[in-house]
């Protein structure tokens, strides 16, 4: 049975990349790649950070919550970690703010190696962007990664770099295929996409083995090769 993991241990990272753990600690101390642990109801700030016409910073906290869930660490935490063994931490990165902090009152919480984490979003990143991923992973399912923008795509070992009318249909698909409706109607897809052609061949005639991410019934129906 496959699992979907939204994050993974380091062994299963270092499995997946058959790399040391020496060279994943450097990435990870040069912000190459963040680091994650999970919490559970910690009493937690987010907010902003802006700055005076003076260039003084000051912070605009949006939330203050009990938190749950999974918060990056800062690199030189992770530095610092690996060399201590553990560590206390108040101040964490997070996607959805500049900051994010324990409340003055709140334990700081504590952090051991085995508790550090890679998010799938972290891990699918870092592959696209160096093209690396590692190993042989013939055993997993078919993998399908993006970038925000769906212009650097990833379908079952093979990379492609696409336009933004190109994104858009694979975007597009890919939100089918979410949704359980995976085939669709091409000439649909490419109108909706803004494409003045509408024959799928056309759209992606620069990409050479385009057919590897698209699959066509032969009737007017596309569909991502996913499964």
């Amino acid at each position: 049975m496959h699992i979907e993991k939204s994050y993974f241990t380091l062994p299963e990272v270092l499995d997946r990349w058959q790399i040391t753990e020496a060279d994943l600690i450097y990435l990870a101390e040069n912000d190459q790649l963040r680091l994650s642990v999970r919490v559970f109801g910690v009493p937690m700030e987010f907010g902003d950070i802006e700055e005076t016409p003076h260039g003084e910073a000051f912070r605009i906290p949006w939330e203050q919550a009990r938190y749950s869930g999974l918060l990056d660490l800062h690199a030189c935490d992770v530095f610092q970690l690996f060399r201590c063994g553990e560590l206390h931490l108040n101040a964490f990165r997070a996607s959805r703010a500049d900051y994010a902090t324990t409340l003055d009152d709140a334990q700081s919480v504590f952090v051991l190696i085995g508790d550090l984490l890679l998010k799938r979003e972290e891990r699918d990143r870092f592959e696209i962007a160096t093209g690396f991923s590692g190993g042989d992973h013939a055993d997993e399912a078919p993998t399908f990664i993006h970038s925000a923008d769906y212009q650097e795509v990833r379908c079952n070992g093979d990379r492609f770099k696409l336009g933004p009318i190109q994104a858009d249909v694979v975007r597009a698909l890919h939100d089918a295929a979410l949704a359980g409706e995976p085939w669709q109607n091409g000439k649909a897809i490419l109108y909706g996409a803004g494409s003045r052609s509408l024959r799928m061949a056309d759209v992606f005639k620069s990409q050479a083995n385009w057919r590897r991410l698209i699959r066509s019934d032969r009737r007017g129906g596309y569909r991502l090769n996913i499964d």
